[in-house]
């Protein structure tokens, strides 16, 4: 009766073994479809940052964590609470979000025709090539700083909190381009910026690799 038994068991540790690699039903599907104002995406789960992108369809917004310099997916958060701090806190985040077109002003332009009035009249040199500009004290802008890239900040920006303003975040500068009948956001570590060509290539490169092909 024994040689039976252990067959039974070794029967039973392989059906465990199975369902163990076998993906899990609820664990949802690893590539996400969804559109904004008609234009449709699709892309893994693991970019989805916050729950509406992960349920995918038709959606106001789409927003995506990425990894400097690669833009891939990033990892999973770890179920150990300093790690996940840690892994919230990341510099190498790259944050994309995606929304309809703002009919107000291209964000190209955004430092000559918003921006200008507002900044001093210095120029001082920046990380990478870059111009730092500084906002006038009573401004709306006054608690940040702007970096551009020559000649007029048309190719890349970046809006930066200067370090007294205390902002405690993950991903304090910001940079926004126009795609079609989008506007894209993207916000990353200040530690970046010296590396803005990278940013401007890797974003397009990821948008164009989620763009669904047209029907």
């Amino acid at each position: 009766m024994r040689l039976p038994l252990v067959t039974l068991l070794l029967a039973l540790l392989a059906v465990g073994a199975f369902r163990a690699m076998r993906p899990s039903a609820d664990a949802g599907p690893t590539t996400i479809a969804a559109s904004v104002d008609g234009v449709r995406f699709t892309f893994a789960t693991a970019y989805a940052r916050d729950g509406a992108t992960r349920m995918g369809g038709a959606l106001e917004r789409l927003a995506f964590l990425t990894v400097f310099p690669d833009f891939a997916p990033a990892p999973a958060a770890s179920a150990e609470p300093e790690r996940r701090n840690a892994q919230a806190f990341d510099p190498t985040h790259v944050f994309i979000a995606i929304a309809p077109r703002d009919e107000t002003i291209d964000p190209a332009e955004r430092p000559s025709h918003l921006y200008a009035r507002f900044l001093e009249s210095e120029v001082w040199a920046a990380p990478g090539g870059l111009m730092l500009r500084r906002f006038e004290a009573g401004s709306p802008y006054e608690l940040e700083q702007l970096y551009l890239a020559p000649p007029d900040g048309a190719l890349f920006f970046a809006r930066c909190p200067k370090r007294e303003a205390g902002f405690m975040g993950a991903a304090p500068c910001l940079w926004a381009l126009r795609r079609g009948a989008l506007d894209v956001e993207v916000r990353f570590s200040p530690s970046l910026l010296e590396h803005w060509s990278r940013i401007v290539e890797g974003t397009q490169d990821f948008l164009r690799r989620i763009e669904a092909a047209p029907r």
